[in-house]
């Protein structure tokens, strides 16, 4: 038996089997780094590592990210919590396949799919290959670019609320700078008025801001308060025993001898209240009222005493001073203001 041939048989068995174990250890390492490249270093897992980023508020990585610069306005809505909220109402994001942009080899396009409050949405990023990382990994950086704004317009007030932030306005106006995507629902609610919520869903950058009008409507509180201040007024003026109450809308004329004792006037029908914004202020619309008059006439030629009622209509305007929490009504009648 030749021992030493046996032996030198097994070593070069021995040494076959870790060739074949390295090159499959090399051909493992080589599919797992194609793979990883094709997920872990492709456009689509920047992109949703950015997304992952803006879930969590993390504005300030994010930014460095895109490499995007801010536009000028109210940058609160880009970190933190206000930045989770912008995206609190986006789920399912997925990604497409990069796509090869013409004419420029080093550009991908990664487009993301996802639903904004149960709406499907997309929006489309563009990266850059920057070169490789351990020379088998692709490096891909987001071309530069400007965030989308959104701009916030509401009369009377001098703030409105943005996904539960209070934001200031100027002017009736605030610009926010966004990531997309984003939601913006904007609202406010004071005493006097109020405007419902208006959604916004931003998905890609613009030249210009895109814009949430909101429609302020007068609250039930503020019409209330003028209504109580105008029904005094009319009481007050009714309370005077005279024809013509001063700084009063309505009046009697009468040739006939009246005892002051007699006359009695009372409100009929109170003005219905209606407000409207012009010209950059709110507005009462004319004010109509019906008052009655009780009285005893004397005929002067006869002496002859009757009693009479008389039913009228009246018309009157009343002059507003408003602010979220306080309102101040002036009555005029006959071309007069009246203290009200």
């Amino acid at each position: 038996m030749n021992t030493r041939n046996s032996m030198q048989i097994s070593a070069a068995r021995l040494a076959l089997r870790w060739a074949m174990a390295a090159a499959a250890v090399i051909v493992l390492v080589i599919a797992g780094s194609i793979a990883a490249n094709r997920t872990l270093f492709s456009p689509q897992h920047q992109v949703k590592a950015l997304q992952q980023h803006l879930a969590k508020g993390e504005g300030a990585e994010a930014l460095g990210l895109m490499q995007a610069q801010v536009p000028e306005g109210d940058a609160v809505a880009l970190d933190g919590d206000v930045l989770k909220r912008t995206q609190a109402g986006i789920t399912e994001f997925t990604t497409d396949k990069a796509q090869p942009v013409d004419g420029d080899e080093q550009l991908r396009t990664v487009t993301a799919h996802y639903k904004a409050h149960g709406v499907e949405k997309e929006s489309t990023y563009t990266l850059r290959h920057a070169g490789k990382s351990w020379l088998l990994f692709d490096k891909w950086a987001f071309e530069p670019s400007t965030l989308p704004s959104v701009k916030i317009k509401a009369n009377t007030v001098n703030e409105v609320t943005v996904n539960e932030q209070k934001i200031p306005l100027s002017a009736g106006v605030s610009t926010l700078p966004v990531f997309y995507p984003a939601i913006l629902d904007a609202s406010f609610s004071t005493k006097n008025f109020a405007a419902d919520t208006r959604g916004m869903v931003v998905t890609a950058p613009a030249e210009e801001p895109v814009e949430i009008a909101l429609k302020t409507e007068p609250t039930k509180e503020f019409i209330a308060a003028i209504n109580t201040k105008v029904k005094k007024y009319l009481n007050d003026c009714a309370e005077q025993q005279v024809l013509m109450p001063s700084g009063c809308p309505f009046a009697y004329n009468t040739s006939a001898r009246v005892d002051p004792a007699t006359i009695d006037w009372s409100i009929s029908k109170y003005p219905t209240i209606e407000v409207n914004y012009y010209n950059g202020a709110w507005v009462l619309s004319p004010l109509k009222t019906t008052a009655t008059l009780t009285l005893t006439e004397q005929d002067l030629r006869t002496g002859a005493k009757a009693k009479k009622t008389v039913k009228e209509d009246y018309s009157f305007t009343a002059q507003l001073t408003t602010s979220t929490t306080e309102v101040s009504v002036v009555p005029v009648a006959g071309g007069e203001q009246v203290a009200g």
